[in-house]
């Protein structure tokens, strides 16, 4: 009984898992470059990404709402990508 109760409450709670974020990516890093429509991470292995921005794409500054502005280079970052490749959201540390 336990066992099929554990695999009904699986079944319910995947799609939501799998969808969060649009299904895409995260990436962490620290911010290198930023222009109008991307910016550059490089990732906590090294390697340099550039992502896309899109006008949907939402920033947060620790729990306020943020802006493109809001970012620096030299900041971490974490950066939730979407299929597309676009930025979905962009999460930067509270100010100090």
């Amino acid at each position: 009984m336990k066992s099929s109760l554990r695999v009904i409450s699986a079944l319910f709670l995947l799609p939501g898992l799998l969808f969060a974020h649009a299904g895409g990516r995260d990436i962490r890093g620290t911010i290198v470059k930023i222009e109008k429509d991307s910016v550059v991470v490089k990732r906590v292995d090294g390697v340099r990404e550039t992502v896309r921005l899109a006008s949907t794409t939402t920033y947060r500054v620790g729990d306020a709402e943020g802006t493109w502005a809001d970012m620096r280079a030299g900041s971490r970052v974490v950066v939730h990508i979407a299929h597309d490749g676009k930025a979905i959201a962009v999460h930067l540390p509270a100010r100090k």
